[in-house]
């Protein structure tokens, strides 16, 4: 082999030494940055499995007084009457007159075929009542709708449109009230021989 062709063949082997070593390194280096970046992804997951741990008491002891609190009613209808009545005895302590109520049904959206769609309700079922107020003074009415709105009583206003009567202090309002509770189970009937048939 002559001097020329060693020169050659050595170059050669650098070369093919640099481009593969390079792929070897770029390959390498790409994969423990992808080691790195899962490592840190996990330690977040970890940190946020940890923290649910840790609130996981405080959601239990939520949900316990949650299932204490909210109202079971047999039906709608008895759950928007119900409603009706607290409404209209704050409205009396107060020294409100109701001009209008209204038992609201449960808005059905519709689906682009105009047929009702079938959507969840959520974690509560609903009953709504609209009442009208006109020539209301401000303070009862604040009032009002500040002793609707407790906590453990499950109500709230939904809506609320309230326009000046130009009388004084006074307004014009139209206020949906919305109770959420439980449906209670329908009783199962049995039989009186205790189940059996004759």
């Amino acid at each position: 082999m002559k001097k020329s062709e060693r020169l050659l063949l050595g170059v050669f082997a650098v070369l093919f030494l640099v481009i593969i070593g390079g792929g070897a390194l770029t390959f390498g280096i790409n994969h423990y940055r992808g080691i790195v970046e899962e490592s840190e992804g996990l330690r977040d997951r970890l940190i946020d499995m940890n923290q649910a741990i840790t609130e996981g008491a405080e959601w239990q002891r939520r949900s316990d007084w949650l299932e204490k609190q909210v109202p079971n009613f047999a039906s709608r209808q008895e759950a928007s009457t119900r409603l009706l009545e607290v409404i209209q005895r704050e409205a009396e302590k107060t020294g409100l007159t109701l001009a209008g109520r209204e038992f609201l049904e449960e808005r059905q959206e519709t689906a682009p075929d105009g047929l009702p769609e079938e959507t969840e309700s959520g974690y509560f079922d609903q009953a709504t009542v609209r009442v009208t107020l006109t020539t209301a003074k401000e303070q009862p009415f604040f009032t009002w709708m500040h002793a609707l709105q407790q906590p453990g009583s499950f109500l709230g206003v939904t809506r609320l449109l309230i326009n000046p009567s130009g009388q004084g202090k006074t307004v014009n309002a139209e206020v949906e009230v919305t109770q959420f509770y439980r449906e209670k189970p329908a009783a199962k009937l049995t039989n009186a021989n205790g189940g059996k048939k004759p």
